[in-house]
């Protein structure tokens, strides 16, 4: 990690590392994503998974269901990575997929991750790791750029399946000024973002895929706000009930 790279994601938000996986890394990954949606995924319901016309669109907390998906976050060089940018001893969060299909890949409305998380000294980040071809056509990452500066603006409640609140309105557009980005991703290139970042994807028309996998990962001493990890989980379940009740109309 070199320090240009660091040098923007303390000023951007974000950063972006190219061949972070290797090939045979790549195609290991795949696999088992595959494997997993084939003969995993029918086990899984509520908040850990979420569809479009029948096709998974997101997988939440992956690495409950198979270690593999923890175990690939203990790489060497992602391991060293993550350590360079919080500057202390780190820990694992979570893994998730944002598998985005072809023609029906659902829209995720701007957040930022640690309105979920509740990580109380803001010292965390995703690495989100494109499996596919990713950019502005497809539903690539979009980013304010400089928006980490912020600390933790309003939410409300987005009603979209895999991310439940979205930032208000108002404060986007008080911060309308901040420029918009949405880098291009070849497999096996990787996003690394603030977890206060602005972020958010559009939907996926297209004819091409667009997945990602993504591990989340904290300065290992920092605590988590109890009160704000409730209410957020709160919100959640607010919100799939509705989905199913709609459903049973």
């Amino acid at each position: 990690m070199d320090n240009i790279k660091v040098r923007n994601y303390n000023k951007d938000g974000y950063c972006i590392v190219r061949n972070l996986l290797e090939t045979n890394q790549l195609k290991q990954l795949n696999k088992k994503i595959n494997n997993f949606f084939k003969n995993k995924s029918n086990k899984l319901k509520g908040k850990d998974i979420n569809f479009t016309q029948n096709k998974i669109n997101s997988i939440h907390d992956i690495d409950k269901f198979d270690s593999y998906f923890k175990k690939i976050s203990k790489n060497k060089k992602i391991i060293k990575i993550v350590k360079t940018i919080i500057n202390s001893k780190v820990e694992f969060r979570k893994a998730e997929i944002f598998a985005k299909p072809a023609k029906f890949g659902l829209p995720s409305p701007f957040h930022q991750d640690n309105f979920y998380w509740a990580v109380k000294n803001n010292n965390a980040l995703t690495i989100w790791v494109a499996l596919d071809k990713s950019n502005k056509k497809n539903g690539g990452v979009t980013y304010f750029k400089g928006s980490h500066k912020f600390g933790i603006v309003k939410h409300v409640d987005s009603n979209a399946p895999g991310s439940s609140q979205k930032i208000d309105q108002k404060v986007l557009k008080k911060y309308k000024y901040l420029k918009k980005i949405t880098p291009s991703l070849n497999p096996g290139d990787a996003l690394i973002h603030h977890c206060l970042t602005f972020h958010g994807s559009s939907v996926n028309t297209t004819r091409k895929n667009r997945l990602g996998f993504t591990m989340q990962f904290k300065e290992k001493n920092a605590l988590y706000d109890k009160k704000q990890i409730k209410y957020y989980k709160q919100k959640l379940q607010q919100q799939i009930l509705k989905r199913k009740k709609k459903n049973f109309l």
